[in-house]
């Protein structure tokens, strides 16, 4: 039997560390939910929750200002300011009623409304940690390194 997939969230949280199966996720309230992402973000599929809902859940620390966003993919990682991304991610659980399969960048995908940086969509989203300063950022650092990145994510 395989093991139901987890999003954690961790790091500068009153609450503590926090795993969310997309079933808890889709057990939060209304105002919560996005159903149709392709709404807010065209050209995405599927269902999701605000990123602010799970911040609630988790209610951050003061001293979080950062959001360190971490992919299965060890190569990959994100960290934002908190305040950038707070009001306009979504988290992706579902599509057409089934989990997230990895070929549409599941079981979680991070997308961010209308943010000028298509690297803050992230693919395979494991982790997600608030933090007091930035944590590591490995996002491509020229148009060559961007190029590259989609090339290798296009298999």
């Amino acid at each position: 039997m395989t093991e139901t997939p987890h999003l954690l969230l961790a790091g500068a949280l009153q609450a503590g560390d926090l795993r969310l199966a997309a079933a808890e996720m889709a057990a939060l309230p209304a105002a919560a939910q996005v159903p149709d992402v392709g709404a807010l973000v065209p050209g995405r599929k599927g269902r999701g929750v605000r990123l602010s809902a799970l911040l609630e859940r988790a209610r951050p620390t003061p001293a979080a200002r950062y959001l360190n966003i971490e992919s299965r993919d060890p190569s990959f990682a994100v960290s934002v300011p908190l305040d950038e991304v707070r009001a306009v991610a979504i988290v992706v659980y579902e599509l057409a009623g089934a989990p997230l399969a990895p070929a549409q960048g599941g079981p979680f995908r991070l997308l961010v409304c209308g943010h000028p940086d298509e690297c803050l969509n992230v693919k395979e989203l494991a982790r997600l940690e608030l933090s007091p300063t930035p944590g590591r950022d490995t996002r491509p650092k020229d148009d060559a390194e961007h190029a590259a990145l989609h090339r290798k994510n296009k298999h």
